[in-house]
């Protein structure tokens, strides 16, 4: 029964209009923290905490700006351009001051902004001032929400310290959801998806960072998504023993069989691929109402983690020195090519991450 109710519950958050969706997810973030508070109290509120989890996460909607602090990463995942990309004259780099207080500016010009720390390649915790420039992106009235996505390779005790000072300082709890991402359940399964030795590392550092939430009565949410190979099943009882050995309340798992691609990407034969659902894809996806603020200042419409191919800048919008009017006009353009010439960007081509935006205002 308790399944079937959540099927529901799914079924009509995904049926919301955009606008009604980002509603919802603001009012429970909202509800959330104000049970969060309780909860360093009474521990009953956990109950009601993890359903403003399970509404929030599924609100998110398709319009949020994903902020990339660095493009550097600690993995090379074989399921991600990032390695092809080495290859290419790309500029790795952290964002620097100048092009912080620029996208900042910008943010601002966004109503209600959910932010995600989330690189398309890269990972947050690399760059040296994380912790610094997401607090100053917090402090913006105009973001209502965000949230960060890391392999937590570099989650060390001295970034787990920072990530509870952040919490702490958010006094508006706009930073509810934090998501790790976990290659398999077993030492082998993480080398060959990550091509990195971490296995051991990430789980303890995971275990750590979750006593020092539990310890401080904190009830942020954990996401913690582990990556399989080709034909493995997941054990949900291992993963609770192996990375929430503390019991944190708040932890929620998921997994990935399946990996998403598109007609340039190079497929790897140790993972499977979603199938291409829709080969003809008369209207754009929606997900290019999404931003991307990325580490060097370019401004991107941005959708997914193959949203940049290696020497690609089909989804580019401009720069963080550009009008708002003159991004969204670029965007405009690459939806328009699509919907009345069938003109498709590259990356979007044969891409299994699509969502039909029929229907969407602009």
């Amino acid at each position: 029964m308790k399944k079937k109710i959540k099927i529901l519950i799914e079924l009509t958050l995904d049926r919301l209009p955009e606008n009604l969706k980002h509603r919802v997810s603001l009012f429970f973030n909202g509800l959330k923290h104000v049970l969060g508070k309780g909860y360093r109290r009474f521990g009953f509120f956990s109950f009601w905490i993890r359903v403003c989890d399970f509404i929030v996460v599924r609100t998110n909607g398709d319009k949020f700006i994903e902020f990339e602090l660095t493009n550097i990463c600690n993995a090379q995942c074989v399921f991600c351009p990032y390695p092809d990309m080495l290859r290419t004259d790309k500029k790795f780099m952290n964002m620097n001051d100048e092009i912080l207080a620029k996208s900042i500016s910008k943010i601002n010009e966004f109503k209600s902004a959910l932010i995600s720390f989330t690189p398309t390649t890269g990972d947050t915790l690399l760059h040296p001032e994380w912790d610094k420039y997401i607090s100053s992106v917090l402090e913006q009235k105009g973001i209502a929400k965000a949230t960060i996505f890391t392999n937590a390779i570099k989650l060390d005790e001295e970034n787990a310290d920072k990530f509870i000072q952040l919490l702490k300082k958010d006094e508006k709890g706009k930073m509810s959801q934090l998501y790790f991402s976990f290659g398999g359940l077993d030492v082998n399964t993480y080398k060959s998806l990550y091509k990195v030795d971490r296995f051991d590392m990430v789980k303890e550092n995971i275990n750590h960072f979750l006593s020092l939430l539990k310890r401080e009565r904190m009830s942020v949410g954990i996401h913690i998504h582990v990556k399989l190979l080709k034909n493995q099943v997941f054990d949900p009882i291992l993963a609770k023993t192996l990375l929430n050995k503390n019991n944190y309340p708040f932890v929620y798992f998921s997994h990935s069989s399946f990996y998403f691609s598109n007609d340039g990407y190079k497929r790897n034969a140790i993972i499977d691929y979603y199938p291409d659902e829709q080969p003809v894809k008369e209207y754009a996806c929606s997900y290019l109402n999404k931003t991307r603020f990325a580490a060097d200042g370019g401004v991107w419409a941005d959708g997914c983690v193959i949203s940049e191919m290696p020497g690609d800048s089909s989804l580019k919008l401009g720069n963080v020195d550009d009008e708002r009017s003159v991004i969204e006009k670029e965007r405009t353009r690459i939806i328009d090519d699509w919907e009345k010439r069938q003109v498709i960007p590259k990356p979007c081509q044969g891409c299994t991450v699509y969502r039909c935006r029929k229907g969407e205002s602009r």
